[in-house]
């Protein structure tokens, strides 16, 4: 079966406007990117310019990094980057250093090109699970972007790994972003990218590093009421159809958040940090958009006033909006968002947190302080459970397995 086909296939598979056969999906788009990927393997890579070479790897040292705790607003400002002339963009999570350094690792290094490419041409198929899909284009019997954008990987891949690899851990990434970027905007015309964007919520853990490694880098940190933020993950999960999700591991993520957050708050402006609140945007967009461009030093243009994925509309930013229109932002209040907490998630949100978020303006009512010790002892306790679970499921995920007589 052709690309072509497979391709109808999946899109079969990928319901409007969101996701729910998960497994179906993930089948038919394993299929369709083996297939791509075979496909622009027989082809071979493109044959790239000195010129393009030298305007890649210029913007490759100039990422910006959008980050925060999940449902903080991370996609929101990513969309609104989008489609800005200066930017490329990648459209779905970059998740390099939270998700596929660990995969890589039990990879043989000759395979980690095929792995990452054909889980980026499905990221591209379906970013988020949801419309829109296909963000380079369909294919045809006349040619596929998805195959180009492969064979463009395969050209950047060696490059990156060369120049960058000795002493940058998320280089392939970088050559990801390259591939987009010369399949979205190109190296060749006289419009001047000056850098490239990724968003991975919960990158506040490896801060350190991408400074070191990319020292010309700006970080946007999105924080959010941790209420929202809370009711929004309950409710994302509920959505996707899976069982509700671990609160100890939701609070861990927003902790960790906010804590780096409120201890930046109270450091001398950064020419490489921005925080960026949730709400500030919704009531003051343009001026949040100013705030952003002027830290980034690009155009404030009105195309930052409507989100988009490779310049398609976005839908609502709200996960409790039933009737989103696509490249508008919900501007209503999250009364709703705050009203699905029950009490004991309130407090239990409080006890961990009303100290950090306090000082980046969300405060939360107070606990006797006997009630807040007790709360964070048994919280603290199931995050150590939790850790020890997840570790001991990576170790036996590592054994090899015994093979049948």
């Amino acid at each position: 079966m052709n690309i072509v086909d497979l391709e109808a296939q999946l899109d079969q598979q990928l319901q409007r406007p969101r996701v729910t056969n998960l497994d179906a999906v993930r089948q038919a788009a394993t299929t369709w990117s083996h297939a791509v990927w075979s496909v622009a393997e027989s082809a071979g890579p493109p044959i790239l310019t000195a010129s393009e070479i030298e305007h890649a790897f210029a913007i490759a040292r100039r990422p910006v990094f959008v980050f925060g705790a999940h449902r903080s607003g991370t996609t929101l400002v990513r969309d609104l980057l989008d489609h800005h002339p200066a930017l490329s963009v990648l459209p779905a999570e970059g998740t390099m250093l939270t998700n596929f350094a660990w995969h890589l690792k039990r990879l043989e290094p000759d395979s980690w090109l095929r792995f990452l490419g054909c889980e980026w041409l499905r990221r591209l198929a379906n970013p988020i699970n949801q419309h829109p899909y296909w963000l380079l284009g369909r294919s045809s019997a006349e040619g596929s972007p998805y195959v180009e954008f492969a064979r463009t990987l395969l050209a950047w891949w060696p490059l990156v790994e060369t120049r960058l690899g000795p002493r940058t851990t998320s280089w392939p990434l970088v050559a990801i972003a390259l591939a987009y970027a010369h399949c979205t905007t190109g190296f060749r015309t006289a419009r001047a990218l000056e850098r490239w964007v990724e968003k991975t919520p919960t990158n506040e853990r490896f801060l350190a590093r991408l400074m070191a490694e990319f020292p010309e880098a700006r970080l946007l940190h999105v924080v959010r009421h941790p209420f929202a933020v809370y009711a929004s993950s309950r409710q994302a999960v509920r959505n996707s159809g899976h069982p509700s999700s671990d609160e100890s591991r939701i609070l861990r993520q927003m902790r960790l958040s906010y804590r780096e957050a409120a201890s930046r708050s109270v450091r001398p402006a950064s020419d490489s940090y921005l925080l960026v609140r949730y709400e500030d945007l919704l009531e003051d967009t343009a001026g949040s958009v100013r705030r952003m461009a002027s830290f980034l030093g690009i155009q404030p243009l009105p195309v930052m006033m409507q989100p988009t994925a490779n310049g398609i509309p976005t839908p609502s930013n709200s996960s409790f909006d039933s009737n989103k229109v696509a490249g508008k932002l919900n501007h209503r209040p999250a009364d709703g968002e705050f009203n699905a907490l029950t009490r004991r998630e309130r407090e239990r949100l409080s006890a961990m947190l009303a100290e950090d978020v306090g000082k980046l303006g969300y405060p939360l009512a107070p606990l006797p302080a006997l009630r807040r010790q007790l709360l964070q002892i048994r919280i603290h306790a199931g995050w150590m459970a939790d850790r020890f679970r997840a570790r001991w499921v990576r170790f036996l995920s590592a054994r090899p397995r015994q093979r049948g007589l």
